[in-house]
């Protein structure tokens, strides 16, 4: 068995991926080199859970922040570290952003946009309790019943769409449609204009886009544990179902194509369009 929590990428990187374990250690992985190219140790805070992100670009930087003191460090790939900001700590979530940026959300305060690379902050963004990178120019930031499409500059794009008690935990887009679930459920399928094309009232651990089959790729999970992979149509129906095993982390790379499950026995990459599979196992 593994001893991996985590891993991070943001939906449209190419090639690296961050794997990481209890203690803030994080491998970093090539998909096309198909092997381990850095090693680091971050920070690492209680309440399980990595939060951490992978910030590519031409050097690429890992940002970790902590629930308590250490607040949030930068590290480049040599596992150097380049700042830390210990201003505030009760670090939520760590998300990369286009640009070089990242936002990381505090419990009970407001949630903040820096840059990767030096720590400085950008912006800020009152009542967003996470961001979603969708693709490099459209993300969405979560409210506590609601969500709403942000451009690259996170500034709104539409209106504010109406969640239940629960937050979104993850989306997908394929441009114009966007699909949302929510912690426990339900999956919706939301036309451009925002109304609901479909709906299901289940549990799904993560959704993505297939640009390949112009599919909706889903990991759904059963209330007795089983999970699977389904390949839905725009109304939720089902086209194809995989097995596969239960993830402890899922990530999406490649735009869509490709999906990153985080698994007892490796990471799994798994092509969204034919569901074949290569497996990195740990050292």
């Amino acid at each position: 068995m593994i001893d991996l929590l985590n891993v991070a990428t943001p939906p449209w990187e190419e090639d690296l991926l961050a794997a990481a374990a209890p203690g803030g250690l994080v491998d970093v992985w090539s998909l096309t080199r198909t092997e381990r190219i850095a090693t680091l140790e971050t920070v690492w805070g209680s309440g399980g859970g990595w939060r951490g992100a992978l910030v590519p670009g031409e050097r690429p930087v890992v940002v970790a922040g902590a629930w308590e003191r250490h607040g949030v460090c930068g590290y480049d790939l040599s596992g150097e570290r380049l700042w830390q900001d210990r201003s505030r700590t009760n670090v939520e979530a760590v998300t990369a952003l286009a640009g070089g940026r990242v936002v990381v959300t505090h419990l009970r305060r407001a949630t903040r946009v820096l840059q990767a690379a030096t720590g400085e902050e950008v912006r800020s963004l009152r009542g967003v309790l996470r961001v979603i990178p969708l693709t490099p120019d459209l993300s969405l930031g979560v409210g506590g019943d609601w969500c709403r499409l942000l451009d690259r500059s996170l500034d709104p794009t539409g209106p504010r769409i109406a969640t239940g008690l629960s937050p979104v935990w993850s989306a997908a887009t394929d441009g114009e449609h966007l699909m949302t679930c929510e912690i426990g459920g339900p999956l919706r399928i939301l036309d451009p204009e925002g109304r609901e094309r479909a709906r299901w009232t289940d549990h799904f651990r993560h959704l993505v886009h297939d640009p390949v089959t112009a599919t909706w790729v889903v990991v759904h999970e059963t209330d007795e544990g089983q999970v699977s992979l389904l390949r839905l149509d725009y109304d939720a129906a089902v086209l194809d179902r995989q097995p596969c095993e239960r993830p402890r982390d899922v990530a999406t790379m490649r735009a869509g194509r490709s999906l990153i499950l985080l698994t007892d026995n490796g990471v799994r990459v798994v092509d969204c369009s034919d569901w074949s599979t290569r497996v990195f196992e740990a050292a």
